[in-house]
């Protein structure tokens, strides 16, 4: 039997400490993960840009 496809992928950034300062009060500010407030910022950015085919963002209201 075949493995089911993974619903998320591990990835790993770099970046100076003032910008993981930044995405951390961010994240705080709106009750949110890192991981989804990462999420929310990408899909955020790429609604501006109408050369993006960005997928359906997934309901932002879940506040982890």
């Amino acid at each position: 039997m075949p493995r089911p496809k993974r619903k998320t992928e591990a990835t790993t950034l770099k970046m100076t400490p003032e910008v993981r300062q930044l995405w951390e009060k961010c994240a705080e500010r709106e009750h949110r993960s890192l991981t989804n407030m990462f999420e929310v910022m990408v899909r955020d950015y790429a609604a501006r840009q109408p050369d993006l085919a960005a997928p359906p963002a997934a309901p932002s209201n879940n506040k982890t």
